[in-house]
């Protein structure tokens, strides 16, 4: 089974100075043939900017 998240990878400042969140979206596969195959998460191509306040509230 799979699944989608959002993981934070770094905080960037735009043109006026305010902290973003830079973010990219991973698969997390929630089931698997084994444990350890559970939880393995893919990145993907997707990223998106989110301000750090509305990360932080």
């Amino acid at each position: 089974m799979e699944d989608e998240a959002w993981r934070s990878i770094d905080v960037i400042h735009d043109n006026k100075g305010e902290p973003h969140v830079l973010q990219q979206k991973v698969k997390v596969f929630t089931a698997g043939v084994t444990e350890e195959s559970s939880g393995y998460t893919k990145p993907t191509v997707d990223h998106r900017l989110v301000p750090l306040a509305d990360v932080t509230k």
